[in-house]
Formats: C-alpha cells, structure tokens, sequence
C-alpha cells in the first residue's frame, strides 16, 4: 500500500457547502468566501439548507455527503448532481462498506439532495465556484500534494497501522481540499479528505486517525461499549461536546476516542513531536476523556497483528474498568 495525495473538485464542492449553512463556525474559517458567494444564493436555496440542517440537528453537511459520493466508481470524473440523484447507485455502493444507512436516512438525504443541496451546486457554479477554483486554489493545491507526497515517502505508516486494522493493498489517498478545514473526513476505502492549508504533520496526522475508522464491529463490542457509556466523566463529556464535533451518537463519540488515541500514538511512533496527553486536553475542547486511557493501554499492551481489534479493546475496558 502506498499513501499518496490526489486533487477532486466533487470533494472540494461537497466540502465547501458548510460554509454555506452560514454557520459562524465555518464562516470565521473561510470568511472571503462566504462573502464572496453566499449573497448569490438564493432564499429559497437558503431557506431548504437551513430546513436540512434543521432536520438532521446540527449544520455539518460535508462528512454525510462526501462518504456517500465516496462509494461510487469513478466519483472524480462523474458529475455530481448526477450522482446525487442516484439513489439506487448509492444504495448499492454503500451497501458493500461497513457503514450503514437505514431506509429512513436515504429518505432524509435525497428528498434535501433535490430540495437543498442540488440547487446549492448549481448556483454556486452559476456564480463560478468553478472558476474560482481552477484559477485562485488548484495551482496552490498541487504544489501542496508535491509537497505532501514528498513529506509521506519518509514514513513506513503501513506497518504501524497493520498491526491494529488490516487494511487492503490498494492505495490510501488523502484528496486534499481548500475548504475541508477544520475536518478531516474518512471516505469509503482507503480515502480521506485533509484541507491544504493545514501542515504536513497535521495532514498526517489526518492520515493515522480517518484511517481507523471504523475501529471495530460495533455489534461485536456492544456490551462493552454501554460498559464506558455508564461512566458518569463519559455522559459529561458526551453531553458538553461541541455540536461541531459531529458524535451524534454516543457509540460514535467512544469510537472517536479509541480512533484518536490510535491515531496519535501511531504519530509517536512515526517520530512526530506532540505530547500526546497534553493534546488530548484541548483537542476538541477536551472532550476526548477516554483517549488518554486508552493511549497508556496502548503504551502498555503491545496488539499483535494477528489478534482481531474488537477482542483488543474488550482487554481494554475490562482491565480498565476492574
């Protein structure tokens, strides 16, 4: 497996849509922007985002959109509102990936899909979103993926993430985007998005988190999942989390936490300086509560390859929780 970066103007277009929820968390990463396009959309398009927005209960668009784009063949040279009008495509495609959508998400998405999100692209490409993007971002783009491509060459990062999720042979791709920030955001297979402006260690470390996910089976360590989700500190940070953060569930939000432990000690290991306690104080707003617990067990109980991840994290919350 070789990690390399890849450039895809459907992820640029996906991503750039929170910034048109006009939402201030996004809008004070990418302010020129908002200003430049969000007065050329529509109040009725206004109106249906924040009518989607409304019924999913927090305004992050990206991550939902980019993954289900993401199972497609072919998404980079495909048009986008073509693909999402395809719901029997997406169904099928999605249906091959350990995620999971119920009938009533797929109701949900394609009924906003026509009604919010399709007139959004077209009247951002009416405006000249794509312009824009050819001449101002993709030149500035390839020289951050020359940049990258070079930086990864110096890691063996496959080792380290092998030995605690077997991943296929195929490459990993980070697309890198000039509006995923502040996300990074795991895609069907081995990709991910990472946002060009960020450092080559911040796009790394990108890389050693998205690509745990999803750590484990979640039916497998079901009982042991509601054992953490007991935890009094656990329901605290669950509850506090910033609506931004996107762990809607609180299975999710403990799985993030495993995932971000995972992915800064295999930053450790690669020889990247961080502090990996101090880190997990403020990453997030300090919502990580079982990262630094799961990092120590990490230190302390070397996995081996052969050894299933489920199994491995059920060793982790009965010695913890003794």
């Amino acid at each position: 497996m070789q990690i390399k970066t890849n450039i895809c103007y459907n992820m640029e277009l996906l991503c750039f849509l929170n910034i048109m929820t006009a939402d201030k968390y996004y809008v004070n990463f990418h302010k020129a922007m908002f200003d430049k396009f969000y007065p050329k959309i529509t109040g009725k398009t206004k109106r249906n985002i924040q009518a989607m927005i409304k019924g999913q209960g927090y305004t992050m668009l990206s991550p939902a959109l980019t993954l289900l784009i993401s199972s497609l063949s072919n998404f980079s040279g495909r048009s986008l509102t073509e693909m999402l009008n395809n719901r029997n495509e997406i169904e099928s495609s999605m249906s091959k990936t350990p995620y999971t959508f119920s009938h009533e998400d797929y109701d949900f998405y394609f009924s906003h899909f026509r009604n919010a999100v399709i007139p959004l692209i077209e009247e951002l490409e009416a405006a000249g979103i794509h312009d824009f993007w050819l001449t101002d971002r993709l030149p500035k783009i390839r020289h951050k993926c020359d940049e990258m491509d070079a930086f990864l060459h110096q890691f063996n990062v496959e080792k380290l993430i092998n030995r605690y999720k077997n991943i296929d042979n195929s490459d990993f791709t980070v697309y890198l985007c000039s509006f995923a920030k502040p996300h990074g955001i795991k895609l069907c297979g081995n990709n991910i998005i990472s946002d060009s402006s960020y450092t080559n260690e911040t796009i790394l470390s990108n890389v050693t988190h998205e690509v745990f996910h999803p750590a484990f089976n979640f039916e497998t360590v079901k009982q042991h999942l509601n054992v953490l989700a007991e935890k009094s500190w656990v329901k605290e940070a669950y509850k506090n989390q910033n609506p931004n953060s996107g762990y809607y569930t609180i299975d999710g939000f403990i799985e993030e936490h495993i995932v971000e432990a995972l992915g800064i000690y295999v930053l450790v290991n690669l020889g990247i300086n961080i502090d990996p306690i101090e880190y997990f104080k403020i990453h997030d707003e300090g919502s990580h509560v079982i990262s630094p617990h799961f990092y120590r067990f990490l230190c302390a109980n070397e996995k081996e390859s052969s050894q299933p991840f489920e199994e491995y994290f059920i060793q982790f919350v009965e010695t913890f929780t003794e």
